[in-house]
């Protein structure tokens, strides 16, 4: 019931329908478009002051824009081609003045002159002009043709039937042509496919964006789901890594409070200063992120107030940190002066490193080394919980896999797993350059004679 109630909705929803009105349409257009910009276009070229004729050429460059807004418009409701819109045009606006207005005219002018869509929709305009009449052609012999099949043969019944008078079909030869019409309409009706295929095409070539433009878009998705891993892991690694810390020295202090009341206090008086110190790291990460980059805001202490990033050079207040929280820590650091990037890695990883042996075996005896070679920094952090998982930890954290992405990036590797002797090891190697050298195994195997890269350096160098 609902097909009989609504026959003309049905008609309209067809695409082929849709189609065949997209075609029509195209011989309008396409002329239209084509007159409209070749006029604009001649009369900027053929106008002999320059002044005048510039700003005519330049104004019907800019109208090609609004041309393919408009013809996005059509694709999309017409052939059901969904063209990704390109970005805007963008240039730089002057501060407001007298001239400003004049300025900004021509900078957009300027613009629009390099821009690489309004190009390619002059060249849409173009293929329309060509296309669009002959669409409407095929469309309407493909409309009208069925109608002259039928038409023709009644038309001869009726005048005959009028006049009683027997039909002359050898005067009228022409009739045995209608089977003929009707093996046409094939034809017709793939060219009609064939056009908008055609169309389809064409547009998500002029209409949409280019390939420079779509791979400068890509680049800025990358750019930016790169500065989120960042931000996740300064978050995870320094907001974390005082959290475990806060919570190991509150873990202490309430076991002790009865019995030893001045460890307890000297525990809050951590738990306080942590507290600030995270406070002030969420403030950085946050000012990093306002200003779309943290390292700048971070090294300019001196105008900006921020506190610098942690890099190489502050592994032995890290250590120290750990100490003061409690735990059994052994350090041997023997490092110089690293690139800014390795150096905060490093500096990252061992945090990483120490904030899982603090949640995951406290109380535990841990080690750290890091030591610089010729070629690569090796880092070990080793604690002496044994088993082949941490203790009390229900579900798997993101620490470990930010420590390899971090390494990653940074074109090193980090092996973590059991030692022989019965404890559990973090261990990285990081390249001084932009990659490991070759030949040469980066994975450890935990084993005292491993002689994998980052332990024949800490061997090398730590003895």
């Amino acid at each position: 019931m609902k097909a009989l109630r609504h026959p003309t909705r049905r008609l309209v929803d067809s695409a082929e329908t849709r189609a065949e009105a997209y075609l029509l349409l195209g011989g309008a257009f396409g002329v239209l478009w084509f007159t409209l910009i070749g006029t604009l276009y001649l009369s900027g070229l053929l106008t002999k002051v320059l002044l005048v004729g510039l700003p005519v050429f330049a104004g019907a460059h800019m109208l090609l824009r609004p041309i393919g807004r408009f013809e996005r418009f059509l694709v999309k409701s017409l052939l059901g081609q969904d063209v990704t819109t390109p970005e805007p045009l963008r240039y730089e606006r002057s501060a407001g003045s007298r001239i400003s207005g004049l300025v900004d005219v021509s900078r957009r002018g300027y613009a629009v002159l390099q821009d690489g869509h309004s190009w390619r929709v002059l060249v849409w305009t173009l293929g329309r002009f060509v296309l669009g009449p002959l669409g409407l052609v095929v469309v309407v012999v493909y409309v009208i043709l069925p109608m002259l099949l039928v038409a023709a043969p009644l038309a001869v019944v009726v005048d005959a039937v009028s006049e009683d008078v027997s039909i002359d079909f050898a005067g009228k030869s022409w009739l045995l042509l209608c089977p003929v019409g009707l093996v046409v309409l094939v034809p017709l009706r793939a060219a009609i496919r064939g056009l908008t295929t055609l169309h389809r095409r064409f547009a998500g070539w002029a209409l949409g964006p280019g390939r420079r433009e779509i791979a400068a878009a890509a680049l800025a998705r990358a750019a930016q789901a790169e500065e989120q891993v960042r931000i996740d892991q300064e978050l995870h690694d320094s907001i974390g890594h005082m959290l475990s810390m806060i919570v190991v020295q509150a873990g202490a202090g309430a076991h002790v409070f009865d019995q030893d009341p001045d460890f307890a206090r000297q525990a809050l008086g951590t738990i306080e200063r942590r507290g600030r110190a995270a406070l002030g790291e969420l403030d950085r990460i946050i000012s990093g992120i306002r200003d779309h980059n943290s390292d700048k805001a971070a090294g300019a202490a001196g105008t900006g107030g921020h506190a610098p990033l942690p890099g190489g050079g502050d592994l032995p207040t890290l250590v120290a940190g750990a100490r003061e929280a409690g735990m059994d820590v052994t350090s041997r650091i023997r490092i110089g002066e690293l690139p800014p990037a390795l150096g905060r890695g490093v500096y990252r990883i061992v945090q990483e490193a120490l904030t899982n042996a603090a949640k995951h075996a406290p109380g535990r005896a841990v080690a750290v080394d890091v030591a610089m070679g010729e070629e690569a920094v090796a880092v070990s952090v080793v604690n002496e919980f044994h088993g082949s998982t941490w203790p009390g930890s229900a579900t798997p954290g993101h620490g470990l896999a930010f420590m390899r992405d971090r390494a990653a990036l940074l074109g090193g590797e980090v092996s973590v797993g059991e030692t022989r002797s019965g404890g559990f090891a973090v261990r990285a190697v990081l390249p001084l350059t932009t990659m490991l050298p070759n030949g040469r195994s980066t994975r450890c195997s935990f084993s005292p004679r491993c002689d994998c890269l980052g332990c024949t350096i800490r061997r090398s160098v730590l003895g």
